[in-house]
């Protein structure tokens, strides 16, 4: 098999899957299978209605679709966060020579995975170089794209910095925020995602990982991924969510910081970025979490203790 498609999904929505399915089936390129590593802890006959669902439809893409359940396969439905550890499941276990990542509420072109592979084998060619193929990513039916482009991390702010494309049709970059990867197979297996490092910034860590290999990133203006993204709270749109999500994002910045950096960004991180934080994401918990705000805030400070054995732990 050329590509192996692998997504994530919670295996709860129907709808949402079978619109997956009948987008993929109307891709020009067809030699490439499907992998739906379902993050849900299914009976034996859960799984059986849930994958007779999709056998019953008439879409011939069907044929070419395994479903990775904890009943058929060595999948751990109890780990830590979703997102790492179904990613990392799916790498390992397709056969393609290439993966296309993918998330379950994403719609693309018909000649998507055609191009994917027209536009690694020139940029290779031309660099030299493993490429990994990233597309641009819009919210829903609009023409709003989302931030997903880094050029670096910048430690004093403890954010990644943007790098806007403009009249551009590409550029290389460190980090990419989304799972709507292609490369070689081998490539992606350079490294792993961090399943310690959870919710926003995984794919920041696994891209910029990537590219510390010597693995380039190059986004493409003229790749599209329409993202049908579900509404999300105040609190979440303030990236807190709740007081446990809180002390995760803390601990993202951390691990990231750790993992990352040298001996000057560690300087900036805590001192510019660290007295900050606590003072404005406390503010955002008073202000989009009135209710939680005392939890909110005792983790924001548990900080402030769990940052030496952070950073210390081998």
């Amino acid at each position: 098999m050329k590509v192996s498609v692998v997504c994530g999904s919670r295996a709860k929505d129907k709808d949402l899957l079978l619109r997956f399915f009948e987008m993929l089936n109307l891709q020009t390129f067809t030699d490439f299978d499907v992998n739906i590593v379902c993050d849900r802890k299914f009976s034996e006959v859960e799984e059986s209605d849930f994958i007779s669902f999709f056998q019953n439809q008439d879409l011939e893409i069907i044929n070419r679709t395994k479903f990775f359940t904890n009943n058929n396969s060595v999948f751990n439905p109890n780990h830590w966060w979703w997102a790492s550890y179904v990613r990392n499941f799916g790498i390992q276990n397709v056969k393609g020579e290439f993966i296309q990542l993918f998330d379950d509420d994403n719609e693309v072109a018909p000649d998507f995975l055609e191009n994917c592979l027209k536009k690694r084998e020139q940029k290779t060619s031309e660099t030299k170089s493993e490429c990994v193929i990233l597309p641009s990513l819009y919210y829903r039916d609009t023409n709003q794209i989302q931030n997903q482009w880094f050029s670096h991390f910048d430690y004093r702010q403890s954010r990644p910095v943007l790098h806007l494309l403009n009249w551009k049709k590409e550029a290389q970059i460190q980090m990419f925020s989304g799972n709507w990867i292609f490369s070689k197979a081998s490539t992606l297996r350079k490294a792993e995602y961090d399943e310690q490092i959870a919710r926003i910034s995984e794919d920041l860590d696994y891209t910029l990982s990537l590219h510390e290999k010597w693995v380039q990133l190059r986004v493409f203006s003229d790749f599209k991924v329409i993202h049908h993204e579900r509404d999300k709270t105040r609190l979440e749109q303030a990236r807190i969510g709740s007081y446990s999500q809180a002390k995760q994002k803390a601990r993202n910045r951390f691990l990231f910081t750790k993992k990352h950096w040298n001996k000057k960004q560690i300087f900036q991180f805590y001192v510019c970025w660290l007295p900050w934080c606590l003072l404005r994401l406390s503010t955002k918990a008073i202000l989009f979490g009135w209710k939680d705000r005392f939890k909110i805030i005792k983790w924001l400070f548990s900080w402030v203790r769990e940052w030496y054995k952070l950073t210390h732990n081998k």
